[in-house]
């Protein structure tokens, strides 16, 4: 089946490149309820194994950034309204752990905290909020369109919050307002950070209020290149893969289930988790777990369905584009693949790294495509 042609980004032009590092936040989660986040059952598939990347983003002027935090450390200190220790309890989530808040990660690499100017949370969600109160209040917090009417002052000046205060206590928090931006990448509407086309803010609802991706150039022309840093617009590559931009191809190289089919995999070991048989509609299909609980929508998982699936059509876009690596927040077949900080991902066209991880996410789906 013929590939739908992307549609063009129309990104502006610009010879100022970033640097991006994926950082792991040392989160680790042994598991979720798979069906607690998606509306299919496949067979294996039954818990959801992950960490969070946090990304380094350092422009040419010594200006640096971080998209996302992961959890914190003690994360048993979240907000209660978060509900973390109910989901634990319930044996939703499992074998969860945080060895390191992304601060110490950076101190103990010779980084002065005094130089990161600003934390951009993609959402509020504690899992990609960390600890902001361990960097100086020098550094400013980024948030996406809403976020302080719904989510400030947090805990425990707002006893239902599910953010702390102490994030936000004695810092600037910057709210981007997408809302007169002329600026279109896509179909995102963007702002440009820098102001020089290295780096853009994206508005993406509607997973949670105030979601917000980003975008980063890594190459110039010729051959331009970007850093697509998605947060939970899609939790996980089966959300956006496969599409219409990018279909299962009759092969898949390298082989996702290496045990199974050492080299090449038959795309139609996969049959059996495609919808409807086909190849160009993602696998999995996130769904709100809270919905029929949580009247609230500044609180659902999420807000409007049909604006949630738009941003994950837009995701697809971006991910069909050759000159596009898409990084979400919580896609561990990357790990083990890319480069870690403090090396970076700007290499990333050279290192292979879109082709080699496109369809390593499968592996998730082993049981279901005929092992053990």
């Amino acid at each position: 089946m013929a590939a739908r042609t992307v549609p063009p980004m129309n990104a502006p032009a610009s010879s100022v490149t970033v640097k991006v590092s994926a950082i792991d936040t040392t989160l680790r989660v042994g598991g979720m309820q798979a069906n607690f986040l998606w509306k299919e059952k496949i067979e294996g598939f039954d818990n959801f194994k992950f960490g969070t990347w946090s990304l380094l983003i350092e422009h040419p002027s010594g200006r640096k950034l971080l998209y996302d935090l992961g959890a914190r450390k003690d994360w048993e200190n979240v907000a209660p309204g978060v509900g973390l220790k109910q989901m634990v309890d319930a044996g939703v989530v499992q074998g969860r752990s945080v060895e390191r808040n992304v601060a110490e990660i950076l101190t103990d690499g010779g980084v002065d905290l005094h130089d990161i100017e600003g934390i951009i949370w993609s959402h509020y969600h504690f899992d990609h909020t960390g600890d902001v109160s361990t960097f100086p209040t020098s550094t400013k917090l980024v948030v996406g369109p809403g976020t302080k009417a719904n989510y400030l002052p947090g805990y425990p000046a707002d006893p239902s919050a599910k953010t702390l205060a102490s994030d936000f206590e004695g810092r600037e928090v910057q709210e981007a307002d997408f809302s007169g931006a002329v600026l279109q990448i896509g179909r995102f509407k963007s702002i440009d950070y820098f102001g020089d086309g290295s780096f853009f803010l994206l508005d993406s609802p509607d997973h949670a209020i105030g979601h917000i991706n980003a975008l980063a150039r890594t190459h110039v022309s010729p051959s331009p290149g970007f850093i697509h840093m998605c947060g939970d617009s899609a939790h996980h590559p089966a959300e956006i893969r496969p599409s219409e931009y990018v279909p299962l191809p009759d092969t898949i190289e390298p082989s996702p289930v290496p045990r199974l089919h050492p080299n090449t995999c038959p795309g139609h070991v996969f049959s059996a988790i495609l919808h409807n048989a086909s190849k160009t509609q993602p696998i999995l299909t996130f769904h709100d777990p809270f919905s029929e609980r949580i009247s609230d929508a500044k609180y659902r998982m999420i807000v409007d369905e049909s604006q949630l699936r738009d941003t994950l059509i837009k995701n697809e876009e971006f991910h069909g584009a050759q000159d596009v690596f898409t990084v979400l927040a919580h896609d561990w077949s990357l790990k083990g693949v890319i480069d870690e900080w403090p090396k970076s991902l700007n290499a990333w066209k050279e290192q292979v790294w879109k082709a080699s991880t496109h369809w390593k996410f499968l592996e998730d789906f082993e049981k279901a495509s005929g092992g053990s």
